[in-house]
């Protein structure tokens, strides 16, 4: 995997700076709960890049 893949842009890390800046103002309560959200999201996501995959038919190179 090339590591510009890894590594995130520019805007994604002023999100970043920006959401780190904003659960530093956040109860513990607010923080676990925005981190439980988050979790679920992601889950979510890779359910839809899998569906996605299954439903994308793969054409062999060559």
């Amino acid at each position: 995997m090339e590591a510009n893949l890894v590594e995130l842009t520019m805007e994604q890390q002023f999100e970043f700076r920006r959401m780190r800046d904003a659960a530093a103002q956040m109860s513990r309560e607010q923080a676990l709960e925005l981190l439980l959200q988050a979790s679920r999201l992601l889950m979510i996501k890779t359910n839809v890049v899998r569906d996605l995959m299954q439903q994308t038919p793969i054409q062999p190179l060559g």
